[in-house]
């Protein structure tokens, strides 16, 4: 997963259109698909970590896509998918704090804690902390689980927290807080699906109960809508996509509006764990977790994708590079299999698999960043190469590193369990 093209200086229009961008599974709040686990075993050798000296800490220079990448520090988080970039910073949720990251100066720059002691913190959720923009303020938001302690005879109380930070200087901007059930007490999971618009979307269950989706508007920092017996797993535009429980208990993928809380549509049976994850601005793509379908967002119509449903072909992992594409990639009886789909949803080419005749060595999937699709071959000694993703052809063979999440300045890695930080040099 690594971009490998010629060094280009980037006009001020297009900066502007690169500072939020980010490649890879992630985006728009919702769960990334990679395994961590997997990013540790086939990153790059172990090396000490790089301080910037100080006069690199300005030197972040933006590329459309980056294809060089050296060693700039690192980050602390749970993993990848606890992490968003956001141009020249990143913010992480660990369950019990949310953390601002300057990624030039290599350094913390704002920390905002939950209202709960660290012990009663589970392992979070896999989503990252939720990012938007309103009335010219930018926000990371996090969702804790809070708990308290029952005076006297009364009993323990456990709830959900919101925390919105300045995303500019790391520091706290407000929290609500609000209590749920007693039953919950004994184990609740909480996370922010994403931010539509001026509403941050927030998701909590408890071991006995089904999830409950919440709307927190962010300017007045109440809760404006609820959705019971509802599990919102990404934002999408206005929508928020996720499973709605129906009568016995059946599953159905579903979206609400981000503004309302209502429904939109409600569209396919699911199963507990399917997951809807993003393939396009205006497209889902639904797996269990093998990807069975790409759906769009706005109606909820299966689309019918060439690879969705195959047998013998399980698709893993498919990743928007924002700029006109989606790569996925595939086990098949024949080893992995990466693919390219156009926006109107044409398969533009695949290698690998049972249909790649050609003799080049199996690769894996790794990010991908506005026309760079950074992969690694799989077998042998680390060796990360650029794809083009216009034809799939090589682009460039001695690469640093395949990022596992990239944006126009860095590519992150997971390198046994610590997150890597590389900036683009090219």
């Amino acid at each position: 997963m690594d971009h490998l093209l010629r060094r280009c200086a980037v006009g001020v229009a297009a900066l502007l259109a690169l500072l939020a961008g980010c490649g890879g599974s992630g985006g728009s709040g919702e769960p990334s698909a990679r395994d961590d686990s997997r990013a540790s075993s086939s990153a790059p050798p172990t090396t000490p970590t790089a301080t910037p000296e100080e006069s690199e800490a300005a030197s972040l220079t933006a590329y459309d896509p980056p294809t060089r990448f050296e060693e700039h520090g690192g980050i602390r988080a749970p993993g990848l998918r606890n992490v968003a970039l956001d141009g020249r910073k990143a913010y992480s949720f660990a369950g019990d704090r949310l953390v601002a990251w300057d990624l030039a100066g290599g350094e913390e720059i704002g920390t905002v804690e939950a209202g709960t002691p660290t012990s009663s913190v589970r392992d979070p959720a896999p989503y990252p902390p939720g990012l938007g923009t309103v009335e010219g303020k930018r926000y990371a938001v996090a969702a804790f689980r809070t708990s308290t302690k029952g005076a006297g005879s009364a009993e323990d109380a456990v709830g959900v927290e919101v925390v919105a930070m300045d995303a500019e200087t790391g520091r706290e901007a407000w929290r609500t807080q609000w209590d749920l059930p007693a039953y919950d007490e004994s184990y609740l999971v909480t996370y922010v699906a994403g931010v539509a618009g001026r509403t941050a979307v927030v998701v909590s269950h408890g071991e006995y109960r089904y999830p409950v989706t919440y709307g927190i508007d962010l300017v007045t920092h109440k809760v404006t809508w609820r959705a019971p017996d509802f599990k919102a797993q990404l934002v999408q535009g206005t929508r928020v996509i996720g499973q709605k429980r129906g009568a016995e208990d059946a599953l159905a993928l579903a979206a609400v509006d981000g503004g309302t809380g209502r429904y939109v549509w409600t569209g396919m049976a699911v199963g507990k764990d399917w997951s809807a994850r993003a393939f396009a601005p205006d497209r889902i793509w639904v797996g269990d977790p093998e990807g069975r379908a790409v759906v769009d967002s706005a109606t909820g119509e299966d689309k019918k994708y060439e690879g969705f449903g195959e047998k013998l072909h399980s698709i893993t992992d498919c990743m928007d590079d924002q700029l006109k594409s989606t790569f996925c990639f595939s086990r098949t009886v024949k080893g992995g299999e990466i693919s390219a789909y156009a926006r109107t949803g044409k398969r533009l080419w695949r290698v690998g698999g049972p249909s790649d005749g050609s003799g080049r060595k199996e690769m894996r999937l790794e990010s991908a960043f506005r026309g760079a699709v950074y992969v690694y071959v799989s077998d042998g000694p680390y060796k990360p190469i650029v794809l083009d993703g216009a034809t799939g052809a090589d682009k460039i063979t001695d690469l640093a590193v395949a990022p596992q999440l990239t944006n126009a300045y860095v590519g992150l890695v997971v390198v046994g369990g610590e997150i890597k930080v590389y900036r683009a040099t090219g």
